[in-house]
């Protein structure tokens, strides 16, 4: 096996991993894994102290700062990746096109190009005659920079055709775009944020408030 397949099949055993742990951990998980902690941390504190020796009392401390670090890390690398997904929900917030093909290339990893743009008008197309505000977050706009180069060159362009127009006349600026896009939307941290955490956060709340 080369040293290339090697790493993509690491790399998709470990995004299927963090996908699979997202769904998974749910309000009965987290009670007993909490529920394990506290009688492994019981029984081994017990276990240690029964002898009464200065060298299980160390050991017991030894254990103590063991399990106390063990969280720490745990819990540190938890609000890194949480902090990852809260900072990635801010930014589709913002650029509400890349958020709506995300989407769309869940359900069309292999789309081209062209494709992506022609979603996007037609889109665009159906918001403007509904004669929809134009602040309203369903519209997929280009991004601001790209929308000076427009002014600047003088080019019109329909509401429904903005999307095909910029990539005909700046590829340099929407084909980059689009393949950063397409390679995000395959990312577990994209995942987690669009569909997994959202659906999480949900059920919890909504357990936790039955069990008031």
């Amino acid at each position: 096996m080369d040293e290339e397949k090697k790493k993509k099949i690491e790399l998709q055993v470990k995004q299927k991993f963090q996908l699979g742990r997202a769904r998974l951990f749910r309000v009965e998980e987290e009670r007993r894994v909490r529920a394990e902690i506290a009688k492994d941390k019981e029984h081994l504190f017990a276990h240690f102290e029964q002898h009464g020796l200065i060298l299980e009392r160390e050991l017991t401390k030894c254990l103590a700062r063991l399990l106390m670090n063990f969280s720490k890390i745990a819990s540190y690398g938890g609000v890194l990746a949480g902090y990852r997904v809260f900072k990635l929900g801010l930014e589709l917030g913002q650029d509400r096109a890349r958020f709506y093909l995300f989407e769309y290339l869940q359900k069309h990893p292999d789309a081209r190009n062209e494709e992506l743009v022609r979603f996007l008008d037609r889109k665009n197309g159906r918001l403007a005659a509904l004669k929809t505000r134009k602040n309203d977050p369903l519209w997929a706009p280009l991004p601001p920079t790209w929308r000076k180069a427009f002014e600047r060159s003088k080019i019109e362009y329909l509401e429904g055709e903005f999307w095909e127009t910029a990539l005909r006349e700046f590829p340099e600026l929407v084909r980059p775009y689009l393949a950063r896009t397409k390679k995000s939307a395959k990312e577990a941290r994209v995942k987690n944020a669009l569909y997994n955490w959202p659906e999480i956060i949900k059920q919890h709340k909504k357990r936790r408030k039955k069990a008031r």
